[in-house]
């Protein structure tokens, strides 16, 4: 009994110590950097194999840890934001950002955020796990000092009345957009595409105003949606707006 119990332990640990060895490193790269997930100021709300969301909250005259952003991510102010950004090796620099803008930046490097002013600093980050290729503008400046290519109109399902759609910016693999749904309107799919993530701005809205139509359910303030057989529906007496990511390609 003895020595099958060892054998069958001795199995377990080598097929953990493979699993292991396969996946891919995940641990900071940068002395004295912490990762963004584990900063005190960064709160993971939702993971998967191809982003991670974390919603992040900086007080009034607060400051994060040195952290890491490993892979590229985007932005989302949740109001009218001003902090100072200070990238290791490099000058600080004030940022300012309108409430719901987006902005992108490649990963790969580390920073403190400190907001010196009296108001939060409330932000939704999302890092996105896979490579991105052909990153472009669209109708939001998310990549600074690149030019915007906004098309007129967004096409959206005859059954979509109430809903609008902005733009903010593309890549060969994801678009990203700032949806706003009207009272008793339901944002669903463009087209068949493989994937579509919606991210609420308010954890709260996800358990009483914004309810899924088709299935799933929400993570953290975030709802992953497959193919076209789905709808997220505003059942509130207000305004709500949610951020969507659209897979468009895996490559």
């Amino acid at each position: 009994m003895f020595s099958r119990t060892m054998t069958g332990t001795s199995r377990t640990i080598a097929v953990l110590i493979t699993m292991l060895a396969a996946m891919p490193a995940r641990s900071q790269t940068i002395p004295g950097a912490v990762l963004a997930r584990n900063e005190p100021h960064h709160h993971p709300a939702y993971e998967d194999q191809t982003l991670r969301v974390l919603r992040v909250h900086i007080g009034p005259h607060d400051t994060t840890l040195l952290h890491e952003h490993d892979p590229d991510y985007f932005w989302v102010a949740l109001g009218a934001s001003e902090f100072v950004n200070a990238p290791l090796g490099k000058p600080d620099a004030v940022v300012k950002s309108p409430a719901l803008g987006v902005h992108y930046a490649a990963g790969h490097f580390a920073h403190v955020a400190r907001n010196p002013g009296t108001s939060p600093f409330d932000n939704i980050t999302v890092e996105l796990l896979g490579t991105q290729s052909h990153v472009r503008n669209l109708c939001e400046a998310a990549l600074a000092g690149q030019p915007l290519d906004c098309p007129r109109a967004v096409e959206r399902p005859a059954n979509a009345a109430g809903v609008t759609e902005h733009r903010a910016f593309t890549s060969d693999q994801l678009l990203v957009s700032v949806a706003t749904l009207q009272p008793g309107a339901a944002l669903g799919a463009t087209s068949a595409a493989p994937s579509t993530w919606v991210i609420a701005l308010d954890t709260a809205d996800t358990g009483h105003a914004l309810t899924i139509d088709g299935g799933g359910r929400w993570v953290g303030g975030t709802y992953r949606a497959s193919g076209s057989g789905w709808a997220v529906r505003n059942r509130g007496s207000r305004v709500s707006r949610v951020v969507t990511v659209v897979r468009l390609s895996d490559r």
